[in-house]
């Protein structure tokens, strides 16, 4: 099976309250954008990386690619996620049309260790289900709370993580049809959703953190240093 994966990159970090974009913050002496093209460009199952930046951080990473061949495109996101993720997909589109392209991932480039054997069991499982992503049972209790008042306890909660894996087609005639109809997802499992498409859950992993604060990046540097 031929896989892509377009890499996130173009957000604005306000939580972290840095003057740069978070992407090119350092873990244990390599950006965390780094430990994400590593990743993809080590696995035998991706043959492809589009990134998606911001406009300022286009030429920055483009002089990624000389250090990581299967980056093989760098574009401009848009003002929210939905359509930074649409424009990855447009770099691809023609070779989705042509089956050059059978499944893609979509990742968040601040989940910098997301493994190898991750990707393999969500491409695994794209080859029985549109779509699968990777996730976390929320521990302890947690409540539903409205306008200030407990208003239930929620079962079965789980916290989604990317990579997420789905068949290519589907993704990019989900996100043509958004783009018609005006529809804006959350993320990427909730365009196929809305579209129609079934999305599959499989066991995410503990160290697969999404870096947003600062707390998160020195838990990140415990975790590159085997901490």
């Amino acid at each position: 099976m031929s896989a892509a994966a377009i890499i996130v990159a173009a957000g604005e970090g306000t939580r972290m309250q840095s003057t740069r974009n978070k992407v090119f913050l350092e873990v244990a002496g390599r950006s965390i954008l780094e430990y994400s093209l590593a990743v993809l460009e080590s696995s035998p199952q991706i043959a492809d990386v589009v990134l998606v930046a911001r406009a300022s951080d286009l030429h920055a990473c483009e002089s990624l690619k000389g250090r990581f061949p299967k980056l093989g495109t760098v574009v401009a996101g848009g003002d929210v996620r939905h359509r930074s993720e649409f424009a990855g997909l447009k770099a691809l589109a023609a070779r989705i049309d042509a089956k050059q392209i059978e499944s893609v991932l979509v990742h968040d480039a601040v989940r910098p260790f997301a493994s190898h054997r991750l990707i393999e069991r969500l491409l695994e499982q794209t080859e029985r289900t549109i779509g699968c992503v990777p996730g976390v049972p929320l521990a302890g209790r947690v409540a539903h709370v409205a306008d200030g008042w407990i208003a239930g306890y929620p079962k079965n909660l789980w916290a989604v993580q990317t990579p997420q894996a789905f068949q290519a087609t589907w993704l990019l005639e989900a996100h043509n049809k958004a783009a018609r109809q005006g529809f804006i997802g959350t993320d990427t499992a909730s365009v196929i959703e809305w579209a129609g498409g079934d999305v599959a859950v499989i066991e995410g992993e503990a160290d697969n953190i999404k870096i947003t604060t600062q707390d998160d990046l020195a838990r990140a540097e415990r975790i590159a240093r085997g901490g």
